[in-house]
C-alpha cells in the first residue's frame, strides 16, 4: 500500500504526529487492547520514556509527590525524580500496587497494571477499580504504562485502566520498542481531551515532532496487517522461550535454588526470588562468567533492603541459544 506524504519533503510535521498514523494507532489500540481513544487524543512520541516525560511536565510541578510501584521500572522512577517530583515508593502485592499505601496528597501514580515490571503480577479487577476510586477521590492522575501487553502466553488480558476510567484520570502510554525495535524510538500516549492542546504546545517546544520518515514507514506496516502478522509470529516464539525459562525456574525452586514467582502468563522476562541470605550480586557475576547475562533485579527497588532475586529476560536471546544458556544459569545457581 502506498501512503501519501503528510508533509512537504524537508518540512515540519505536526507536533502530535502524522494525522493518518494517529488515526491508525487509535483504531489499532482499541482493537488490540480495548483502549477507547479518538485520534485527536493520540500523540506520537519517541518511545514510552518521552511519553512519560511529556505527561510529567504537564501534570506534575516540582516538589509534588508521585507514587511509583516498588519494585518498579527504574528508568521511569529516575525520570520522575529528575523532573523534581518527590518519589513515593508503594509496595506491590499479588493484586498489584497497594492502593491504601499511596499517599493521599500524590499528584500522580505511575503503574504497569497489565504486567507489572518486574514482578509480572497482573493487577486484579478489584484493585483496578480501587485505584480509580482513589484517583477520583483525591484528584490524582494515573500513568498506565502498557509496555508489553501484546505478549500474553495464555490468559486473556483484563480491561485496561484507561477503558475503566470515567473521569479522565488515566493517561495511557504505549510503545513499539518491545514489538518491533527499541531503535525505532516510537511510542504514543492517549491523553484526556483536557490535556491534548497543552501537550501539543509543549511538544512543539521540546523537539517539535516525531521523525516523519519513521512514521511514514510504520503507517502502512500497520494498515496492511503486517504488524498483526508479526505479532502472531513472535508470540509463538516468545511463548516457547517463556515455557523453557519457566521450566528452569520450577526446577530451580524444586532444588531449593530459587523461589518461584507468582504464576504469570505474559511478558518477556521472569523474576524469581533467591533464597534468603543468597548474595544476588555473586550469583549474577557467576552467570556472566558462564557466558550468560541477567538484568539488574536489585536496581528495580527503591527500598534499601530488597529481597535478592533474578531478572531473567528472554526477548533478545535466540531460542536456539537457550539450551546452552540455561545450563549456565543452573550452574551459577548451584555455586
Amino acid at each position: 500500500m502506498t501512503t501519501a506524504m503528510q508533509t512537504a519533503p524537508g518540512g515540519y510535521g505536526h507536533p502530535a504526529g502524522i494525522p493518518a498514523l494517529r488515526r491508525v494507532i487509535a483504531h489499532w489500540v482499541g482493537r488490540s487492547r480495548a483502549v477507547e481513544a479518538s485520534p485527536d487524543q493520540v500523540i506520537i512520541t519517541a518511545g514510552a520514556q518521552q511519553g512519560i516525560d511529556l505527561v510529567t511536565r504537564l501534570v506534575v510541578t516540582p516538589g509534588r509527590i508521585v507514587a511509583v510501584e516498588d519494585p518498579g521500572y527504574p528508568p521511569a522512577a529516575g525520570l520522575l525524580a529528575a523532573s523534581g517530583a518527590q518519589i513515593a515508593p508503594v509496595p506491590v502485592d499479588s493484586e498489584g500496587i497497594v492502593v491504601d499505601q499511596i499517599p493521599v496528597d500524590s499528584s500522580m501514580v505511575y503503574t504497569t497494571p497489565s504486567h507489572q515490571s518486574p514482578t509480572r503480577v497482573t493487577m486484579s479487577m478489584a484493585r483496578r477499580r480501587e485505584l480509580l476510586h482513589f484517583a477520583d477521590d483525591h484528584n490524582v492522575a494515573i500513568i498506565e504504562d502498557d509496555y508489553d501487553s501484546e505478549y500474553r502466553h495464555s490468559d486473556r488480558p483484563l480491561e485496561p485502566l484507561h477503558r475503566l476510567d470515567t473521569q479522565g484520570r488515566v493517561i495511557y502510554v504505549g510503545t513499539f520498542s518491545k514489538t518491533l525495535s527499541p531503535s525505532l524510538r516510537l511510542g504514543f500516549v492517549a491523553l484526556p481531551h483536557s490535556l491534548v492542546s497543552h501537550a501539543i504546545a509543549l511538544r512543539s517546544l521540546i523537539d517539535w515532532q516525531p521523525p516523519v520518515t519513521v512514521q511514514e514507514t510504520l503507517l502502512p506496516f500497520i494498515v496492511d496487517g503486517q504488524l498483526d502478522r508479526h505479532l502472531r509470529r513472535t508470540r509463538k516464539v516468545y511463548t516457547e522461550r517463556h515455557q523453557m525459562v519457566t521450566d528452569l525456574v520450577h526446577e530451580g525452586a524444586e532444588a531449593g535454588l530459587l523461589v518461584s514467582p507468582s504464576p504469570s502468563h505474559a511478558g518477556l522476562h521472569i523474576t524469581p526470588l533467591l533464597p534468603t541470605g543468597t548474595d544476588e550480586v555473586a550469583v549474577v557475576a557467576r552467570v556472566r562468567a558462564n557466558g550468560a547475562a541477567l538484568g539488574n533485579h536489585v536496581q528495580c527497588w527503591l527500598r534499601h533492603d530488597p529481597p535478592a532475586g533474578l531478572l531473567i529476560g528472554f526477548g533478545a536471546t535466540p531460542t536456539a541459544r537457550l539450551p546452552a544458556a540455561l545450563p549456565a544459569l543452573r550452574q551459577a545457581l548451584a555455586g
